[in-house]
């Protein structure tokens, strides 16, 4: 894999840079579908071997078929996350949608090498964008969403949210608004017929891949590995969305975490 700056040297379009944790840098395209289709294959390519080794198995047909649907071309924020010494170490992405007339964004692709998971990298980017976002969304918040099989995503989101306000809940039925935002969710990803609004879950959601994980991740709280482990096969995934509405809240939360990392390792990626 080329290093960061020869990677985009040749771009027609720059990204913007997000100061991140211990020198890390997370460069934006918003949209990157102003990129031109060279430039975009050779961020597919970099995605390709990045996210192959984040997750300790082969991405090449997953990244060949988001290629093939035009991921780059209707994303609204795509990061690449780069180091001092000029290597792709991460990524992510999230789309900006109205479903169930709120304002939902859905987060794509996401994932940093091993030896960065769980250093907060990735927790400081999303805390960055968040707090936009919400700003942006006004005094009716927004939610966050994303298609994940792994507890360690769902943990993050949980402790960011609280569990008053992250479905599917551990002990709770998932109310019939976000069923609905669910649904068409889940028709915007051409997988209505996979969906079942109540459980949240996608059944089959990753079946074009062979094996998500090279180990199957887990995150530090038992009741949510044991919850994921009961309801999702290896190739299915829930849509798990978030309700977020205060920005302090989001801040201090975020601050906290960043504080204080989980010291357990576990594989906090996810295709989405």
């Amino acid at each position: 894999m080329p290093a960061f700056s020869a990677l985009v040297r040749s771009f027609n379009a720059m990204p913007t840079s997000v100061g991140l944790k211990r020198g890390y840098l997370g460069a934006c395209w918003a949209p990157p579908a102003r990129l031109e289709l060279a430039h975009k294959q050779a961020i597919y390519d970099a995605l390709r071997a990045v996210s192959s080794l984040a997750f300790g198995a082969d991405m090449t047909l997953y990244w060949r078929d988001r290629a093939a649907g035009g991921y780059l071309d209707k994303i609204t924020r795509f990061y690449f996350i780069h180091s001092e010494d000029d290597r792709v170490v991460g990524w992510t992405g999230y789309h900006r949608l109205k479903l169930a007339g709120r304002t939902c964004l859905y987060l794509d692709s996401t994932g940093v090498l091993p030896e960065l998971q769980n250093t907060g990298i990735m927790t400081k980017l999303f805390g960055q964008f968040l707090l936009g976002e919400l700003l942006r969304a006004g005094p009716y918040g927004l939610y966050v969403s994303m298609r994940t099989e792994n507890p360690v995503v769902y943990q993050s989101f949980y402790k960011v949210a609280g569990e008053r306000n992250i479905f599917p809940s551990l002990s709770a039925p998932v109310p019939d608004k976000v069923q609905e935002i669910g649904r068409q969710l889940a028709a915007w990803l051409n997988q209505s017929d996979k969906f079942d609004a109540p459980s949240l879950r996608v059944a089959g959601a990753y079946d074009n891949l062979d094996a998500l994980y090279g180990e199957l991740p887990t995150c530090d709280d038992d009741a949510i590995n044991t919850y994921f482990r009961q309801h999702l096969r290896p190739v299915d995934a829930f849509l798990v969305l978030a309700k977020l509405s205060s920005p302090g809240t989001l801040l201090s939360i975020a601050a906290k975490r960043l504080r204080t990392p989980s010291r357990k390792h576990a594989r906090a990626t996810s295709p989405l």
